[in-house]
């Protein structure tokens, strides 16, 4: 058999045998955004900046090169009803792993008021995730829609954050001959940070999340973001037992600059592909994420 007929057919039966197991979520490609996006891993976190915020993002491999693996989302939320009601909405379109994948998600979060100016807010989120699933008595794979439920407690005040969340409650779906086709991921995520001046023109904001999948170990964030002059965001991430299906180490860094008041740009590297069941097949495993965030009639700063 010529070398390149061998090749061939070795791809083909790996590609056969990977699309035999049961298709797996890939709703957790979002979680790793949650440090420009928390409304990806938290739906009460919906209106806390009190305006309309839209931001959209760009996951890819290799720039320049066509064809490379991309993953494409937008997030969006707005405060209503005089601040007390939060709105979310949230797309996703992953290319980035072997299982093409959509989903459309909607959240809504209302907010009491505490004392000092504090706030927590409980939410819930709604959707629909849509899957190639294998199916067994047909020998083939079909898109289908899978329902997507989540749940959230999120509170913030001048200077502390932290909510407690499970972003999906979803369970399996079954074929006729009762074999499992999807798998949905089930994190809770347990998130704590603060905001803390550094003279008059720096605000550093350490942060943690601990995560946790039934049968799988825990898994442990380290965050710190700097603000400088509320216009350049730098900061630095490291992730030990990401929250996905297969849990990976990595680094994440990230950069944001306030070109407008309205228009923010900002560019994460991860050092590996997160949250991807396939992120061992590619011989590059960094990534690159570029992002816009877009706010008008913004009330006040936000980090």
């Amino acid at each position: 058999m010529p070398a390149l007929v061998r090749s061939k057919f070795i791809a083909l039966a790996i590609a056969f045998a990977l699309c035999c197991h049961c298709a797996e979520a890939q709703k957790e490609v979002l979680y790793s955004q949650y440090l420009v996006n928390t409304l990806s891993i938290n739906p009460a976190y919906a209106g806390s900046r009190e305006s309309f915020h839209l931001s959209a993002f760009l996951r890819r491999k290799w720039f320049g090169v066509r064809g490379a693996p991309l993953t494409q989302s937008v997030s969006a939320d707005v405060a209503i009803a005089n601040g007390r009601v939060g709105l979310g909405l949230q797309a996703l379109n992953d290319r980035m792993g072997l299982f093409l994948a959509t989903g459309v998600y909607g959240s809504v979060a209302y907010r009491f008021n505490l004392p000092a100016l504090a706030k927590l807010s409980i939410g819930v989120q709604g959707g629909v995730n849509v899957l190639p699933l294998y199916d067994f008595t047909t020998a083939s794979s079909i898109n289908r829609a899978i329902g997507s439920f989540g749940v959230g407690i999120y509170y913030q005040s001048d200077r502390y954050f932290g909510g407690l969340s499970a972003p999906e409650m979803t369970g399996q779906t079954f074929d006729l001959t009762g074999r499992a086709t999807y798998r949905s991921v089930r994190p809770v995520m347990l998130q704590a940070g603060g905001k803390f001046g550094v003279g008059e023109t720096t605000v550093l904001i350490p942060s943690v999340l601990i995560s946790k999948i039934a049968n799988l170990p825990m898994g442990f964030d380290v965050n710190l973001r700097a603000w400088f002059n509320e216009e350049i965001g730098l900061g630095l991430s490291y992730r030990q037992n990401s929250p996905g299906l297969i849990q990976t180490n990595y680094l994440q860094a990230l950069a944001e600059y306030q070109l407008t008041k309205a228009i923010r740009l900002g560019y994460l590297f991860y050092s590996k592909t997160p949250e991807s069941p396939n992120s061992n097949q590619y011989f590059q495993q960094s990534v690159h994420e570029v992002v816009l965030r877009f706010s008008p009639n913004t009330l006040q700063f936000s980090y």
